[in-house]
């Protein structure tokens, strides 16, 4: 196993509380989280004829805003400890 994988795995799971304060930042609680992720899976067309069509576009924009800080605090620490350790060798 590589160094920068091993390095990659270390982080996603050093950064579980702040997975957390993200997730209670951008979700109320689970049931909130669950109609997320509903609303994302269901095609607009759907959600358009059901009346919940905009609401369907804020979930699923607040989830991938979501995922993407997550995944981009990871890749901003893997960036920074590859250049200290570049700077340190």
């Amino acid at each position: 196993m590589s160094l920068d994988l091993v390095m990659i795995l270390f982080l996603l799971f050093l950064n579980i509380p702040v997975y957390k304060v993200l997730f209670r930042v951008f979700f109320v609680d689970n049931d909130d989280y669950n109609e997320t992720i509903r609303h994302t899976f269901t095609p607009n067309i759907v959600s358009l004829f059901r009346g919940e069509y905009w609401k369907d576009r804020m979930n699923t924009a607040r989830l991938q805003f979501f995922i993407i800080l997550c995944v981009g605090i990871i890749v901003l620490e893997y960036l920074v400890l590859n250049k200290v350790f570049e700077i340190l060798a």
